[in-house]
């Protein structure tokens, strides 16, 4: 009897120790968690991801996205290449000259814009330089700094006639005095003959050839390619018929068959686009110099369908830049965090070298290796790493990583000195942008929009020995996320871990809109971080207007209902997205980190000729969608999602590319689709084609009649129950030109009418048989169009339900990976990639005592808009009349001008109407 009381008294031990051990977990989140951004060139700087930044050896700052790195011969100067400009540094004093220089009347030598390229010339006094959407090579003399040639990639070559280029990446043979130049516009390299200044030879390569390499004999060329479809046209479409045969949606998903093969919509006949698989796609070319012919196309990486683990790879490697050894070549694959080996002697492909940082990430992707060089006893490899903000030091023998080195955020380039004794590094934003704005601030000579602020950094390291190494590589580590122990069977309604603890809340639905900071909207809020001067759509925002202006608006109120909702719920004053415009924040917000094509393709001047002979001029450019080129690994939050078996549905996301005509007559998704480019496959069948996406020519109030139609007939009045999370984009408040007649008189009627429609949302929602399980998410996609006194990246972050705070604001630092973050631990849906797993928990917004009471919408000020004049042509079977098309939603360009022109001649953020 007192052994089985015994043996039963240490079982129940052993029962209640396993139950505390289950009750235990580590959590990974960014370092930054409890801090406000904030930029520090001394110390630590903290960026919007909340991720810390303090770059090894010696910093300057430079132009931002800096993707083009060479140093010259002698090994005295860089030169980094932008969007139409340069930047010449000398490497001893690191001192930099920028051309053309800030607040100086002088053109640019780069005025087609720039992209990839540059190179020196042997004697280190001339410059190559890619010419970009403009077809040419720039030649430039570095000592005199005057532009000397242009060399035009157009014309003849043999029986063929090539218009419409676009220089990519080049480099300078020595050997016969040429120039290895990449053309994307027609899918080519092209050998150009600097004696006769004659184009000598036309080879073929894959789509978008993006990196270029040559090796050390200099026999063979490598061209890497980062396209993976040529993207067609409907089938019979004219520049005449161009507007009357396009079709409202994309065609089909990627990767089914009918993309591969071609189908019929809405009465249109499609071409397909192929297979993902072609070896013209996601590929490295090795071109014979001898004979100008293509001897190899090696398709490296995880390939499209190949499934690792329990996930199917969805997103090609991305292969972009080649370090090239006297036998083996090394090439990047951004999408699979790897190094793919070529053993080009003998034509085959060796495997892979996983990069691994830290073995509680590693299983994750998001280091996107992009630059690299290669050591002269060709032991080492050097790889910048776009999402780490680190260069990865590589073991060639081992296959192994030796240890990271701190850069500046968004690392793309690293070069070696001649004497290897140097490491010369470039980071797209540097320390990040800062405030652009508020009392005190002082406007700095490259300007206050968010792309012009966003300094980017050239960076000269020592050779580190193995001590140091291992000391960059704590530091790395730890400026990306730390270790927090945290009890997983919590009562709060947020589980620590997907699925760790039980929750009420079954459904999720996040709402994005277009462009605005926290200050300008929420900036009058008490018990927050705010700069009331900058709060030009708050609530009695008179005062940010002009004196002419004042008088005629008392008592103005822009944004009700987002202030009604935010003291009503909870806020937050520390949320920051990690975008700066629509191309990278529609990526980041669906779960998937801006790989080095859509970073590199997103910053440099480009111009769509959809008609033209050359197919890289159908490019994609991604806006408010992801194209094939940008997909990830194993997808984002919609992959995550299907492989969980989670229900969703889609209003308006993802339903745009960068050559979609956006007018009146296109309500049915905001879009008409001329060039045929997939949508994800696990989106294709989950997305209404009767909601109007990005499209400033359509109110949001239109949006909301399509959103209660749909949501009733589907899930309340249906026989289905609603999906666990939906998605849907608001855009108005992106703002476009002002249009009276339509009931937008001012830019801030575009904001009104988006806050009615977040007001109407909630109210309709909250009125549900859901309400008492949901939570809302509320948000931006990015923050160009605003200015804030934190930061420039600073914005807008709100969540209602019944189990969210009641007047609450959180000072935890968030981003698109909290918000991800959220989703899946709710959802019970494992992580994706590095961002989701190291970003902060939110918990702090919310409480295990629900409070069921609904929300009631605020009607506008009508004196800014006109809800009846806005909606009044919109009729049942009514021919909406076309007018101009309306704000292209990532033209940055225009949103500079907007930002500049809204700034006004006062404090910045005063509306000028």
């Amino acid at each position: 009897m007192n052994n089985r009381f015994f043996l039963g008294a240490m079982l129940c031990l052993f029962a209640c120790n396993a139950l505390y051990a289950q009750k235990q977990a580590t959590i990974l989140q960014v370092p930054g968690f409890d801090r406000y951004s904030k930029i520090d060139t001394a110390g630590t700087s903290v960026l919007p991801s909340g991720r810390f930044v303090k770059p090894a050896g010696k910093t300057i700052r430079i132009t931002h996205d800096p993707f083009g790195l060479s140093i010259s011969p002698d090994g005295k100067k860089a030169v980094t290449l932008h969007n139409g400009v340069l930047t010449l540094i000398d490497v001893a004093t690191m001192d930099a000259t920028r051309v053309p220089a800030f607040g100086k009347d002088k053109t640019s030598p780069l005025s087609g814009g720039s992209f990839l390229g540059v190179a020196f010339s042997p004697d280190s006094k001339t410059l190559y330089l890619s010419g970009g959407d403009n077809g040419s090579v720039i030649v430039y003399d570095a000592q005199n700094f005057v532009k000397t040639d242009s060399l035009t990639l157009n014309g003849k070559v043999g029986t063929k006639t090539y218009d419409d280029s676009f220089t990519s990446d080049l480099l300078f043979n020595a050997d016969k005095n040429e120039l290895l130049v990449l053309d994307r516009g027609n899918f080519r390299m092209v050998r150009i003959d600097l004696a006769t200044k004659k184009i000598t030879a036309s080879i073929d390569a894959g789509r978008q050839p993006f990196g270029l390499a040559l090796s050390p004999d200099k026999k063979t060329a490598f061209v890497a390619n980062v396209g993976m479809y040529s993207y067609p046209l409907i089938k019979g479409a004219t520049p005449k018929n161009a507007d009357s045969i396009m079709i409202s949606r994309h065609p089909y998903g990627d990767n089914t068959k009918e993309s591969r093969q071609g189908t019929v919509v809405e009465g249109r006949r499609i071409p397909g686009v192929g297979s993902p698989s072609s070896p013209e796609a996601m590929s490295v070319f090795t071109i014979d110099l001898a004979s100008n012919r293509v001897i190899n196309k090696f398709k490296t990486g995880h390939q499209v369908g190949q499934m690792l683990e329990d996930a199917e790879v969805t997103g090609g490697a991305s292969p972009n830049s080649i370090a090239v050894g006297t036998r083996y070549a090394y090439v990047t694959n951004a999408t699979n965090d790897n190094i793919t080996i070529i053993d080009y002697k003998n034509h085959k492909l060796l495997g892979d070298i996983p990069i691994k940082v830290d073995a509680r990430i590693d299983k994750f992707r998001g280091l996107l290796p992009f630059g690299i060089s290669l050591s002269k006893d060709e032991k080492t490899l050097y790889v910048a790493l776009l999402g780490f903000n680190a260069v990865a030091v590589i073991d060639v023998p081992t296959k192994t990583t030796r240890g990271l080195i701190p850069t500046g955020w968004g690392t793309s380039r690293v070069k070696l000195s001649a004497d290897e004794k140097e490491l010369y590094i470039t980071s797209c934003r540097g320390y990040g942008a800062g405030p652009n704005g508020g009392q005190g601030f002082v406007a700095p000579p490259q300007g206050t929009y968010i792309g012009d602020i966003q300094l980017g950094t050239f960076q000269k390291v020592d050779m580190p020995n193995d001590v140091q190494l291992a000391a960059y590589t704590r530091q790395a580590i730890g400026n990306t996320f730390v270790s927090k122990p945290v009890t997983v069977a919590t009562q709060n309604p947020l589980p620590v871990l997907p699925g760790s603890s039980p929750t009420p809340i079954k459904y999720i639905v996040y709402i994005t809109k277009e462009n605005r900071t926290y200050d300008e909207v929420l900036g009058q809020l008490k018990n927050a971080k705010g700069d009331s001067t900058l709060a030009r759509f708050g609530m009695h925002c008179e005062y940010t207007l002009p004196d002419a202006l004042r008088v005629q608006f008392p008592n103005l109120n822009v944004s009700p209902n987002h202030i009604k909702a935010a003291n009503q719920f909870a806020f937050s004053d520390n949320y920051y997205c990690d975008s700066d415009a629509s191309i990278h924040g529609h990526h980041w917000m669906m779960g998937v980190i801006p790989n080095e094509w859509v970073e590199a393709n997103s910053n440099t001047s480009r111009t769509a000729k959809l008609f033209s002979n050359a197919p890289g001029r159908r490019f994609p450019g991604s806006t408010g969608s992801m194209d094939p080129e940008d997909y990830a690994e194993t997808g984002g939050l919609w992959e995550a999602l299907e492989r969980k078996h989670v229900n969703f549905y889609n209003f308006g996301e993802a339903n745009e590319t960068a050559h979609v005509r956006e007018t009146w007559e296109d309500t049915n998704t905001g879009a008409a689709h001329l060039v045929m480019v997939p949508m994800q496959k696990a989106l294709f069948t989950r997305t209404s084609h009767n909601y109007a996406g990005f499209n400033t020519n359509i109110p949001d109030q239109f949006r909301v009649e399509q959103f209660k139609s749909e949501f009733t007939k589907m899930w309340i009045t249906g026989k289905k129950k609603m999906p666990s999370l939906i998605t849907m984009q608001v855009p108005n408040d992106h703002g476009a030109d002002e249009r009276p007649e339509d009931g937008y008189p001012y830019r801030q009627s575009y904001m009104a009418d988006n806050d009615l429609a977040v007001g109407r949302i909630l109210d309709f929602l909250s009125h549900t048989k859901y309400w008492k399980n949901m939570l809302v998410i509320i948000t931006e996609d990015d923050p160009q169009g605003g200015v804030d006194h934190i930061d420039a990246h600073r914005s807008i972050l709100m969540l209602a339900g019944p189990y969210v705070k009641k007047g609450y604001v959180s000072h935890t630092h968030a981003n698109f990976g909290s918000i991800l973050k959220t989703i899946y631990n709710v959802l019970d849906v494992p992580y994706v990639n590095q961002y989701d797993v190291t970003a902060s928990l939110l918990q702090d917004f919310f409480t295990d005592k629900p409070d069921y009471t609904p929300y009631t919408f605020v009607k506008s000020d009508t004196r800014i808009f006109d809800t009846k004049k806005a909606m009044a042509r919109y009729g049942k079977n009514t021919n909406w009349r076309k007018i101009k098309k309306g704000a292209e939603m990532d033209d940055e360009d225009r949103e500079r001008e907007n930002h500049y022109k809204q700034k006004g001649k006062k404090t910045s953020g005063t509306i000028v109407n």
